[in-house]
């Protein structure tokens, strides 16, 4: 009988330390716990690294105001390699590139390859060519497959600003991405200090993730006010209607002095008086030889004379 009383007694010598063991494991991994899901919560919250991040990466394409799309594969080429271009002349490599004689930044096509890759995913295949206009040309060269860059062609765009990050799926986000205008001299305040200015356009970014990281994979409309800049910021011209000339709508066109004339004043005018000369001095030919002189006369005198905005 005594001999079990002190075999339970050893037993019971052990549980007290064991239990405490368990008793600050638990305190531990509480608090671990604790300060992990704390964490999560405040990257939650607070995620303006990550914003940061994407709006860096999307630079190259907010920039141009890219239409909605639903497929990066359904993106012209022409847009494909002006983004993508940007993108690798605002990339890490920048100061690595050289410069012609024409002060154009030289770009390897297969950088470009990797910047598309890296904004619209795999899918994305590009065709290498020249394109653009007189004013903003990217010329390719095919014996050393590099791009010629106007790299001060861009300015007075738009910048992005992600105003939120929503979770559609395991690897789909949507970021509501703001459209932030260039700043003027009129948003300086009475000290001098240019303020944050908001954005006046938003759209629907949807990313998809890879293996390599996330990727632009469709530009939506948001129902908003919309943002013109760059090249875009003028006034919409209608056609000229009928009977305006040309100069009238480029004084440029009108010559040096500035004036513009009608087209064909004088032979018009010279074509008038001589029809209506004939006309009057046949009709008044018969009733008075005189007097239809006297009008041809006249009639010279005055398509003779230059007209009031050539005198002088």
């Amino acid at each position: 009988m005594n001999q079990s009383i002190f075999r339970s007694g050893r037993r019971n010598r052990y549980a007290a330390p064991i239990g405490g063991v368990f008793i600050i494991l638990c305190f531990v991994g509480f608090f671990t716990v604790a300060s992990f899901c704390l964490d999560a919560t405040k990257d939650l919250l607070d995620n303006s690294k990550r914003k940061q991040e994407f709006e860096t990466m999307l630079l190259p394409v907010v920039i141009f105001d890219p239409v909605p799309f639903e497929n990066p594969v359904n993106i012209d080429n022409a847009s494909l390699l002006q983004y993508s271009i940007w993108s690798t002349a605002m990339g890490e490599k920048r100061d690595q590139y050289e410069y012609d004689d024409n002060n154009m930044m030289i770009i390897p096509a297969s950088d470009v390859e990797v910047a598309a890759q890296r904004l619209f995913g795999s899918e994305v295949k590009l065709e290498h060519r020249s394109f653009g206009n007189l004013q903003d040309s990217y010329l390719y060269e095919e014996e050393i497959r590099s791009y010629h860059v106007p790299i001060i062609t861009i300015t007075g765009f738009a910048t992005p600003k992600v105003e939120e990050i929503n979770k559609v799926s395991g690897d789909v986000i949507e970021l509501k991405m703001g459209y932030v205008p260039p700043s003027t001299i009129l948003e300086l305040d009475a000290e001098g200090n240019i303020g944050e200015p908001e954005p006046q356009k938003y759209m629907i970014y949807e990313m998809h993730k890879n293996r390599s990281g996330w990727y632009l994979y469709a530009v939506k409309d948001l129902p908003g006010a919309t943002l013109i800049t760059g090249s875009d910021a003028m006034p919409p011209v209608e056609m000229p209607s009928e009977g305006v000339s040309a100069s009238e709508i480029v004084p440029e066109m009108a010559g040096n002095g500035g004036v513009s004339l009608p087209e064909n004043s004088g032979s018009s005018s010279d074509d008038g008086s001589s029809s209506e000369g004939e006309g009057e001095s046949s009709e008044s030919g018969d009733e008075d030889g005189t007097a239809s002189d006297g009008e041809g006369s006249s009639e010279e005198d005055s398509s003779s004379e230059p007209p009031p905005e050539m005198q002088g």
